[in-house]
C-alpha cells in the first residue's frame, strides 16, 4: 500500500512540472521585456525594458577621491559671556511701566521699565541731607582751622571738625554712587529733585530672550527681570568623546548640521583642558568662518558636528546612489542588460566634491552601477518581495 501511494506521489510531481513548463513565458521573447518571475531572489531583480526606460536609470562607476577623516560631535549654539546681559536692579519695589517682549529688538540704553521703589527714593532722600550737612560740615571746618591758628587750645576741636566733614564726605560720595548704578546722577537730582522710580533700561544692543515682568509686579532686590543678547557673535559649543579627544586640534576645519538650513563651515578655535561628567567628554569652542552665517544660528539650538580630523582615499558614488538605512545603505550593480544586483554598504564621510564615501566587501572595480533612480529600483524590489495573499 505504502508502495502505491509513494507512485501516486512522484506521478504527480512530474505532471505539474509539465504544466508549468507548457505555461511558461514564450523563449522567443526577450528576456528584458519579460516580467521577472517569482524566482527572482531578495538581492537580485530583472526590469523589463519599460520600467528601465520610465525609471529612467543612469549608469556609472565608483570613483577614488579624497575624503575627510571626521570625528562626529554634537553640541549646541551658545554665546559668549559678555553678549548676554541680565537685567536687575539693586533695590526692591513694584513695575509701573513696560515696554518689553521675548524676541524684541533693543538698543543700548532704551528704557524697558519703570520700578517703583521706597527704596531709591529714601536713598535721594539721603543723599540731598548728607549734601546739605557737607556744606555745613565745610564752612564749620575753615572757621576751626582759623581758631585753630590763634589758639592751640582749640587745636582739638579743628582735629575734630575736619574729621566730622571726611566722613560726611565719604557717605555724600557713597551714596552719589548708590545713585549712578541705577541710572541718577546726583546733578540730575539736585536739579530736578528727588525721581519716584527708577528706570530700566537694555545694557546692549540685540534682543529681548527672556521678561519676567508685569504691571504691579513686585521685585525683590537684584531679582533678574529680563534677559537681552547681543548676536552679533555665536559660537558653537561641541562635546567629543574621550578616545576622539586626542584627534582634535585647534584650527580643525567642522561641518555643522542644523535642521532646515544648509551646512555651516566653522573651525576649532578652543579646546578643552578637562574631561567632564560621567560620560567623560571634552568641550570644543568652534567658530563659524563666514559670520553673515551667524543670522541662521538661533542661541541655545542644538546641532550635530563634523570636525575633521584628516584626509584619506575612499571610494565614492553620486548621493542618490546609496538607498540610506541610517549609518548604512544598498546600492544597485548591474550583472547584465536589465539584471541588478542589491549590495549592502556603509556609509562614510562627504567629498567636497558632494559625492559620498561608501564601503563595501564587494570588488567594484569595472563594475556599472545605478547612479540614478536607485529610489525606485529599491521600492521595485521591495513590492516584488512582499508575500502574496
Amino acid at each position: 500500500m505504502k508502495k502505491i501511494h509513494r507512485i501516486f506521489f512522484l506521478s504527480l510531481l512530474v505532471a505539474l512540472g509539465s504544466c508549468q513548463k507548457e505555461s511558461g513565458p514564450d523563449n522567443n521573447t526577450p528576456a528584458a521585456d519579460r516580467v521577472p518571475s517569482d524566482s527572482t531572489t531578495i538581492n537580485e531583480i530583472t526590469l523589463t525594458g519599460a520600467q528601465y526606460k520610465a525609471i529612467g536609470v543612469q549608469l556609472g562607476s565608483v570613483k577614488t577621491e579624497t575624503v575627510s577623516t571626521e570625528v562626529k560631535a554634537n553640541g549646541r549654539v551658545d554665546l559668549p559671556p559678555e553678549n548676554r546681559a541680565t537685567v536687575s536692579v539693586p533695590v526692591s519695589g513694584k513695575i509701573r511701566y513696560v515696554n518689553a517682549l521675548p524676541g524684541q529688538p533693543v538698543r543700548k540704553g532704551e528704557l524697558l521699565a519703570t520700578l517703583e521703589s521706597f527704596e531709591f527714593i529714601q536713598l535721594q532722600q539721603d543723599y540731598l541731607q548728607n549734601t546739605s550737612q557737607l556744606t555745613f560740615l565745610e564752612k564749620e571746618l575753615e572757621r576751626q582751622r582759623t581758631l585753630s591758628a590763634e589758639n592751640v587750645g582749640a587745636r582739638k576741636n579743628y582735629e575734630q571738625a575736619q574729621a566730622n566733614y571726611e566722613a560726611t564726605k565719604a557717605l555724600t560720595q557713597s551714596l552719589a554712587a548708590k545713585l549712578r548704578l541705577l541710572g541718577l546722577s546726583s546733578e540730575s537730582l539736585i536739579k530736578n529733585g528727588i525721581a519716584p522710580t527708577v528706570g530700566i533700561v537694555s545694557p546692549v544692543n540685540g534682543y529681548i530672550t527672556v521678561a519676567n515682568i508685569n504691571l504691579g509686579k513686585e521685585i525683590a532686590a537684584g531679582q533678574e527681570m529680563l534677559e537681552v543678547i547681543d548676536k552679533t557673535h555665536m559660537h558653537i559649543e561641541l562635546n567629543v568623546f574621550e578616545q576622539d579627544a586626542s584627534s582634535i586640534k585647534k584650527g580643525q576645519s567642522v561641518r555643522i548640521l542644523q535642521q532646515n538650513t544648509p551646512p555651516l563651515e566653522a573651525y576649532v578655535y578652543l579646546v578643552g583642558r578637562m574631561f567632564e561628567g560621567d560620560a567623560r567628554t571634552l568641550n570644543i569652542h568652534a567658530h563659524v568662518r563666514d559670520e553673515k552665517r551667524e543670522e541662521d544660528l538661533i542661541p541655545g539650538a542644538y546641532v550635530n558636528a563634523y570636525i575633521r580630523t584628516g584626509d584619506r582615499q575612499a571610494l565614492t558614488v553620486p548621493p542618490e546612489a546609496v538607498v540610506r538605512k541610517g549609518e548604512h545603505g544598498f546600492i544597485y550593480i548591474q550583472e547584465k542588460n536589465y539584471e541588478f544586483r542589491r549590495i549592502p554598504v556603509q556609509i562614510g564621510s562627504t567629498a567636497d566634491s558632494g559625492n559620498t564615501e561608501i564601503k563595501t566587501s564587494v570588488n567594484l572595480v569595472d563594475k556599472q552601477l545605478v547612479v540614478k533612480g536607485a529610489y525606485l529600483i529599491d521600492a521595485e524590489l521591495a513590492k516584488r518581495s512582499e508575500p502574496e495573499e
